[in-house]
């Protein structure tokens, strides 16, 4: 399950926005809202891009 708020947090320790992120994955940001609702799913390569981008 996906822990929304979780990875918000993780996203600003990392000093990033959702915009960010939403770029690096190569994303509309409304996309990337859908997905952490759960409005849509995210794919592999999706989670793999957030890894990296992270730091996981």
């Amino acid at each position: 399950m996906f822990q929304k708020n979780e990875f918000k947090a993780e996203v600003i320790r990392r000093g990033m926005t959702l915009d960010n992120v939403a770029d690096a994955l190569g994303i509309n940001p409304a996309s990337l809202h859908r997905k952490m609702n759960g409005a849509s799913d995210f794919y592999r390569g999706e989670i793999e891009k957030i890894i990296k981008t992270l730091h996981l």
